[in-house]
């Protein structure tokens, strides 16, 4: 299953296809319902909190979204994490990283309930334009080696705050827009 998503993301790369907003993931065979009874408790807990669609991977432990929230245009349009370190180390900015998985059901519920709140895209975009810090999201499944080497890992869904190329702090799992717009408070 693995390397046929990969073929056919390859292919659309070489095509030059964009990617639909709202990308729709083949369901693996091996998936389960929040009612199915081969469910952990705390995935099925989990699971009942997204409105997200999700199925639980038995094989993998992860609670697997169905669809992709597309990012806000703030982070959709900004650049990669490598150019972003890039410049935040000739600016001397700090940079503000958030990292999800297209594959990740909390991921999903977080940019939709979080990253797309307007309040928050309003404040993420003033703080741009003002030069405050530099912004810039990660999907780690795809750039796994880029996570490693400037995050430390791979943990999804998760926000960062790097100064000087290194974790200051950090903002983990799933959070509301309120979470989201304390901790920048704290950040600024």
């Amino acid at each position: 299953m693995f390397r046929l998503l990969l073929t056919l993301f390859a292919a659309a790369c070489l095509c030059g296809c964009a990617r639909p907003a709202a990308m729709t993931t083949p369901e693996p065979q091996t998936t389960l319902s929040a009612d199915d009874p081969g469910v952990p408790e705390n995935a099925r807990r989990w699971m009942q909190k997204l409105t997200v669609p999700t199925r639980y991977d038995p094989k993998t432990g992860f609670i697997v979204a169905q669809r992709v929230t597309p990012l806000p245009a703030v982070l959709a349009d900004a650049p990669g994490l490598e150019a972003t370190m890039t410049q935040s180390a000739s600016l001397g900015k700090p940079v503000l990283v958030f990292a999800t998985a297209d594959r990740c059901g909390p991921c999903q519920q977080f940019k939709l309930d979080a990253l797309n709140d307007p309040g928050v895209v309003a404040r993420l975009s003033a703080d741009r334009d003002a030069g405050r810090y530099l912004l810039t999201h990660i999907e780690v499944d795809r750039e796994p080696e880029a996570a490693q080497r400037y995050l430390g890992g791979a943990s999804i869904p998760i926000t960062y705050w790097l100064v000087d190329g290194r974790v200051a702090a950090t903002l983990r799992g799933q959070r509301s827009a309120a979470d989201l717009m304390a901790f920048l408070d704290q950040h600024r």
